[in-house]
């Protein structure tokens, strides 16, 4: 057998293993390390200031370390792991509803406790820490970073109806940006915010959420951290397994020159690719990876948004399907699970197909995120 015959055999092993327990155990990847050091500009500071004007920015203590053994690549560090072999975490990781010692303060009554966040509160002083978008230079409270991960939907599948795509693909923002490990922000445009297909057939939801931000918040800047993968499912997404280091690499590269505000996740349709446990174990799967994305970018209390089941999914996958009456109470358990979290709606949204959500719908659900963080008190940056 040749060389390349013997390297093929090897791929194919090497798959076929992944395939049958991808999620549940870990998965050794190649160390691939990317160059950041130039993707956010000189590491300058601009004078730090207090300004009784500035309510939602973040003082100079409001960047929380990461917690030991998670500490982030500074922006001025040579290179980040984008992909790095990391144990999956137990079950007791998970950030649990009520709050142990360290976890964090619970969700508040009208909103949550978001000042050792380093968003709302009340005025503090500005860090001075800035980051280069484009011409700009802008400082890192006014830059807010989304963390959006999840499947195709995620990735994005829609491509009509027609009089929508420009709003996607050609209308970019000043103030909407994305952000792939080793190169430097971009302006926000599918079917790059968090496409696996980048042919220009498809778009998501990643630049629908940030233009619609910025309508909330013109003086900010908003950035997309996504990650979207079709037909991946939670457990894949864990530490350890196929899709965290790939997912993680942007927030942990950026983590220091950005505020967050928030983790946004599509995921439970497709649970169904994977095992009964992990239909079964959904709410915890989420604990655990909200908990290790939170550990990574050294914010415990960052909120979570995550969408409820398709409920206009159609034919086998409907809501009276038998895997949608399986994962629908699992799904429903993540707020009860996951401290910080809320169900985002999916009812009457436009569809593309039996699953996808069509350019409208990516569009309604994108601002449902919006509002409802509003309401809770998760985006103070509204004017």
């Amino acid at each position: 057998m040749t060389a390349n015959a013997n390297g093929r055999l090897v791929a194919v092993l090497f798959g076929c293993a992944c395939s049958l327990g991808c999620g549940v155990h870990e998965y050794p990847h190649p160390q691939a390390l990317v160059d950041t050091s130039d993707d956010f500009g000189p590491s300058r500071t601009i004078p730090a200031t207090s300004s009784s004007s500035s309510a939602g920015v973040g003082a100079p203590s409001t960047t929380l370390p990461a917690m030991q053994g998670t500490a982030g690549v500074p922006a001025t560090a040579p290179v980040v792991p984008v992909m790095t072999t990391q144990p999956s975490m137990q079950a007791s990781a998970g950030t649990p509803a009520v709050p142990a010692a360290g976890s964090g303060a619970p969700a508040a009554a009208g909103g949550m406790a978001m000042a050792a966040a380093g968003v709302g509160g009340a005025p503090s002083a500005r860090s001075g820490v800035t980051i280069d978008l484009g011409s700009e230079t802008v400082a890192k409270e006014d830059v807010i970073a989304f963390i959006h991960v999840g499947h195709s939907n995620m990735a994005g599948r829609a491509f009509g109806p027609a009089d929508a795509r420009p709003y996607f693909f050609d209308q970019t923002d000043p103030h909407a940006w994305m952000y792939h490990a080793g190169k430097p922000p971009e302006l926000a445009k599918e079917p790059y915010t968090a496409g696996d297909d980048l042919s220009g057939t498809w778009g998501g939801p990643g630049t629908a959420l940030l233009k619609q931000a910025v309508q909330m918040a013109p003086d900010k800047y908003f950035l997309s951290l996504g990650f979207g993968q079709t037909s991946a499912y939670c457990t894949q997404y864990l530490p350890g397994a196929l899709y965290y280091d790939m997912l993680i690499a942007a927030p942990k590269a950026i983590k220091d020159r950005v505020t967050f505000g928030a983790i946004v996740i599509m995921l439970g349709i497709t649970e169904r690719h994977g095992t009964s446990a992990d239909i079964s174990g959904y709410s915890d799967c989420i604990n655990k990876l909200v908990t290790a994305i939170r550990k990574d970018v050294g914010q415990p209390d960052l909120p979570l948004l995550i969408t409820d089941y398709e409920q206009e999914a159609s034919g086998q996958l409907a809501v009276s399907g038998s895997f949608a009456q399986q994962i629908i109470p699992e799904i429903r358990k993540v707020p009860s699970v996951v401290s910080n979290s809320v169900l985002v709606p999916t009812d009457g949204l436009s569809m593309q197909d039996d699953h996808h959500f069509d350019f409208n719908g990516h569009k309604t659900w994108t601002k449902r995120v919006l509002d409802i963080m509003k309401q809770k008190g998760w985006f103070p940056w509204a004017k």
